[in-house]
């Protein structure tokens, strides 16, 4: 399936470049969430439960979680605060982990799970297929977002 192989290949480019992190690069602050690269990897690593449960409300048929901006934010400041001090290795196996199921359900996704339609609050109360939530901001758009943040992260330097 091809959502599938693009969900793994934004998979493996975000782990490609979280292990490439210098301690440095990952002390230094992602300008668009405010929080570090290991923050933000970790934010990644750890979304994809409360992604699925988008995911699989859109393709069951069922309705599409009710939360709030708000609420998704204060869930995700939360869980920065928590993992401030997450390390490269806890966060590529969650990572990884949570990829591995995440991918494992989009491939038992048929045509009628993906062409499914629900509201998402989130989006203003727009109507969306399962494919749209799966590439959206919800689960691949989400990944490689923070990919780029994470890319666009600058090392602070003394100043003398």
């Amino acid at each position: 399936m091809e959502l599938a192989r693009r969900f793994d290949a934004a998979i493996a480019e975000f782990a490609s470049v979280i292990e490439a992190c210098s301690d440095a690069q990952w002390a230094a602050v992602c300008g668009d969430e405010g929080w570090t690269v290991g923050q933000t990897a970790q934010h990644v690593a750890g979304q994809f439960p409360l992604e699925m449960e988008f995911v699989t409300a859109a393709a069951e048929k069922r309705p599409l979680p009710d939360y709030t901006w708000d609420d998704v934010n204060a869930k995700n400041d939360d869980r920065a605060l928590r993992n401030h001090a997450a390390t490269k290795p806890d966060v590529l196996r969650e990572l990884r982990a949570g990829a591995a199921t995440t991918s494992a359900y989009l491939r038992s996704l048929g045509d009628e799970q993906l062409d499914a339609t629900g509201t998402l609050g989130l989006a203003g109360g727009a109507a969306v297929t399962t494919e749209q939530v799966i590439e959206g901001g919800v689960l691949i758009a989400h990944v490689t977002g923070h990919l780029q943040s994470i890319r666009g992260a600058r090392v602070q330097t003394a100043s003398r």
